[in-house]
């Protein structure tokens, strides 16, 4: 393969890409519980590492009653009042509401939301995620898969848990999450 030579000013130093904000975080959740507080911390840590998009997917009802959550208000309720939270909050993130769940009107796996959201939002990618969601999404065998591909954002305030609560792998793969302070 041949160089290719190019003439650049004297004193140039090229730009640290890493630098720059970049990435997209899925915040992946019910949002029966999700209210200000915990949205003001998760604006402040994607300030502080530094990412370019907020994706809220709320989970549709098909969904979680197979993860085991029970009597969950309807998906159309749910969206209407994070969507009224995320307009009454200032942000300097791009804040992004998905509805894909309330396109299929189904159950949909981790997995495939996953996936869709991998294939549409900018990487690199993470996933808040309340302590309880954390330790259902470990208990999935697709779970070995993703957590080399994505980082975790998981909120254990909110629960008031420890990381020695959590699911067997998720502690293994202490390295691939953070907790949200």
């Amino acid at each position: 393969m041949a160089r290719q030579t190019g003439k650049v000013p004297f004193g140039y130093v090229e730009e640290d890409v890493r630098k720059k904000a970049r990435g997209t975080v899925w915040v992946y959740d019910s949002f029966e519980a999700f209210g200000a507080e915990q949205l003001a911390r998760l604006i402040g840590m994607a300030e502080h590492k530094q990412v370019t998009k907020l994706v809220f997917y709320p989970l549709h009802e098909e969904t979680l009653k197979r993860m085991g959550y029970r009597d969950t208000a309807p998906w159309y309720r749910r969206a209407e009042e994070l969507e009224l939270l995320i307009e009454r909050t200032e942000s300097p993130v791009d804040i992004v509401l998905d509805r894909f769940e309330s396109k299929r009107k189904k159950y949909t796996p981790a997995d495939t939301a996953f996936r869709y959201l991998a294939e549409k939002y900018a990487s690199p990618h993470f996933v808040w995620v309340t302590a309880e969601m954390a330790s259902k999404l470990a208990s999935f065998e697709s779970f070995k898969e993703w957590i080399k591909k994505l980082r975790l954002w998981i909120d254990l305030k909110s629960a008031g848990q420890t990381p020695q609560e959590l699911h067997p792998r998720l502690r293994e793969a202490a390295g691939r999450w953070d907790a949200v302070e």
